[in-house]
Order: C-alpha cells, then structure tokens, then sequence
C-alpha cells in the first residue's frame, strides 16, 4: 500500500475523532478544566496513535497534527451552530 495513502487514511481518522472534542469544546469557559481535556485528550491520542501504535517517528506529525486542528475547528464550528439553534428554541420557548 502507498505509504500517502497510509497517511490520508490515519489523517482523516484523527480529523473524525476530533470533531467531538471540538464539538463539546465550545460549550465550556475558555481555559476551564473541561474546555483543557477537550483539548489535550486528542493531543494524547494523537501521539499514541503515531508513536506508539503507528511507529512513526516526526515523518507524519504533520498530516495527524493538521488533521487534528481541522477536527477542532469544524467540530467548534458544529458546536456553535448547535448552540446557537439550542438558543434560539429557548427562546421561542420562553415566548409562548
């Protein structure tokens, strides 16, 4: 197997296990506790996978770290979108 298709393949299942955590990041308070797992559980993950599971050394830190930046922002980007919806059938919801 081609060694590019390896790492797409790794990359793109590091960028879907990032969407929850950027998904949920968004519902916490900037520097809090929680908002810190949501950031630094995927960063372990991530170098698990590469250096212990995969045994890379630095040759694909950068396909996994930019797929797991992607993540973060697409599932805050998600979370967001949620959040707002959430809001705005609060407030239909108070309105009647």
């Amino acid at each position: 197997m081609n060694l590019d298709a390896v790492r797409l393949g790794v990359s793109l299942a590091v960028l879907i296990i990032n969407l929850p955590f950027g998904y949920f990041r968004v519902r916490y308070k900037r520097f809090t506790r929680p908002w810190g797992r949501c950031i630094y559980i995927p960063i372990l993950i991530n170098i698990v996978l590469r250096r212990f599971i995969l045994h890379w050394e630095w040759d694909g830190a950068l396909f996994l770290f930019s797929a797991a930046i992607l993540g973060h922002i697409l599932g805050g980007l998600w979370g967001r979108r949620q959040q707002k919806k959430r809001e705005a059938m609060s407030e239909l919801n108070l309105e009647s």
